[in-house]
């Protein structure tokens, strides 16, 4: 009897977080005049409010249930998804991105991209994002319906459907705001449910040593290059570290808007960098419970790589824990749902609907609209989810889809900040050339015309390939008299006075420094 309590009383816990989160999408509705509050809330919010919700919104699917995926299946080489592809590249962002964004007085990337080149670009960019967002939107949808089945045993498609309603109707309430006030409290709930792990099952791993011993190291039997192997490293390096990493740091739509919600320069820039303090938290928090999974588990091991920590939990949590930690499962998988359904409406209605469709409407109106974009995101996330069944993990799909579209684009963005020549007939040709070359190259590597160890590693030689491309395309495609002039370009590009470095604050300076020291140590430590 006292069991079943416990247990009832863990599980109330769920239907008490998800009507918290509708109470929040209802209190954030409140005092949307502009739809632009809606959609963006830019430098609009407190900075401790934008940090948290800047790390939450990295904290979905993709990270605990993808990475801890990558975790049992690579061993403690998941780490460079922190270490190698996030900490690099959140500096920079914060130091070199962010000054140039806020500088040209821009609400999102799209925008930038108008101003820099023109509204073509603007528009390619636009539907590239809405096209990923899908994508990355179902991964949250299947990552759920995963959990549920695996804790509950609920049917695929009724838990997919239930996570989709509620995200729906607070995100259709509150908006971004709701979103972003709805992550603070996420983050919350993912590190109580997942904390008990980093001792319930770590501290009674069975028969360490039965796992291979490279399974414990970063570097250490990693080839230099080698498509052969699971992973070397000139992939990991430049393929994640290079060009993946900074690709979605620096590029991902719903970042650079919540980066962007802060009310000043110096504001924004603290968010990435104390951000990255929170990552080397959860790169623990995730990844050390699943590298001992399968001698913890033992027959209980699940075929799913996806299903692992879902197992983990439901394998050492007692029957009150169980219901806090499936809770903070459904947290982390809403948290990226909401993040992209959110990013979809304002792609749609800011970048496509309210310059081509229809200029003069009221706020209204675009606000109402902003909300059919919102329900349109979540039926086509239904429809996109099931992709994810034809992977063995979902950051072998998460990758793919970058590699693809983000390693392309990121070439673009990168000669358009970095240099003056670039034109908007470069910028697009390189574009669709690099995702031409990258969709053609990943179609041999499916009819096994080449060959490489994993997936993973063919992912990432893949974005080598596409970057490369789709710079030396976009290059050479620029002509000399179509180039804007030096005024125009100005506060768009790169320089020593956009970057305006002699302003930064000392206190910026020491954390940049003490975080990139610690992701060097850490990747000593596990050599």
């Amino acid at each position: 009897m006292e069991r079943n309590i416990l247990y009832w009383a863990g599980m109330a816990i769920f239907p008490l977080y998800l009507v918290a989160t509708l109470l929040i999408g209802r209190s954030a509705a409140r005092g949307h005049s502009r739809a632009n509050d809606f959609l963006n809330a830019s430098r609009s919010l407190p900075l401790w409010v934008v940090i948290l919700s800047f790390t939450s919104a990295n904290c979905g699917a993709l990270e605990i249930v993808g990475l801890s995926a990558v975790a049992a299946q690579y061993g403690a080489r998941a780490f460079h998804f922190y270490w190698i592809g996030a900490v690099p590249a959140m500096i920079f962002l914060g130091g070199i991105m962010i000054p140039i964004y806020m500088r040209s007085g821009v609400n999102s990337l799209p925008e930038y991209l108008e101003r820099r080149f023109n509204a073509r670009v603007r528009l390619a960019n636009a539907w590239l994002i809405l096209g990923m967002g899908i994508a990355l939107s179902g991964i949250g949808l299947y990552a759920m319906a995963e959990v549920l089945h695996v804790v509950f045993g609920w049917s695929f498609w009724g838990s997919a459907v239930l996570g989709a309603t509620v995200v729906l109707v607070y995100v259709m309430l509150g908006g971004v705001r709701a979103t972003i006030y709805n992550e603070v409290l996420q983050l919350a709930v993912i590190a109580a449910g997942l904390i008990p792990l980093l001792w319930l099952p770590t501290n009674r791993f069975r028969s360490l040593t039965d796992l291979a011993d490279s399974h414990w190291h970063l570097w250490i039997g990693m080839p230099a290059f080698s498509p052969a192997a699971d992973l070397d490293c000139l992939g990991v390096i430049a393929g994640l570290g290079m060009v993946l990493s900074f690709s979605y740091w620096c590029t991902d739509f719903v970042l650079v808007q919540r980066a962007l919600a802060t009310r000043t320069v110096d504001a924004s820039r603290m968010v990435p960098l104390l951000a990255g303090f929170g990552k080397l938290g959860f790169s623990m928090l995730v990844i050390v419970p699943s590298l001992g999974a399968s001698a913890y588990l033992g027959r209980q091991m699940p075929a799913s790589f996806d299903q692992t920590l879902p197992t983990l939990i439901k394998a050492s949590y007692g029957s009150m824990l169980l219901g806090l930690g499936m809770t903070a499962l459904a947290a982390s998988l809403m948290t990226g749902l909401a993040a992209n359904v959110s990013a979809f409406s304002a792609i749609w209605i800011e970048e496509i609907y309210r310059i081509s469709l229809r200029r003069r409407a009221t706020e209204a109106h675009y606000i109402c609209m902003g909300r059919a974009a919102i329900a349109a995101a979540i039926v086509l996330s239904l429809t996109t989810c099931s992709i994810a069944f034809h992977f063995k993990d979902l950051m072998e799909y998460v990758q793919l889809i970058f590699s693809l579209c983000g390693a392309p684009f990121f070439a673009i963005f990168v000669l358009g900040i970095f240099t003056h020549r670039t034109t908007a007939k470069g910028a697009i040709t390189g574009l669709y050339a690099g995702i031409a070359f990258s969709f053609f190259y990943e179609g041999m590597v499916v009819v096994h015309w080449l060959h490489y160890g994993s997936t993973m590693s063919a992912n990432f030689h893949v974005a080598m390939f596409a970057f490369t491309i789709a710079l030396g395309v976009g290059l050479t495609a620029s002509r000399p008299h179509e180039r804007k002039s030096l005024a125009e370009l100005d506060s768009l590009v790169c320089s020593s006075r956009s970057l305006a470095l002699r302003q930064v604050p000392a206190l910026w300076w020491l954390l940049a420094g003490a975080l990139l020291a610690s992701c060097i140590f850490l990747n000593i430590l596990w050599m």
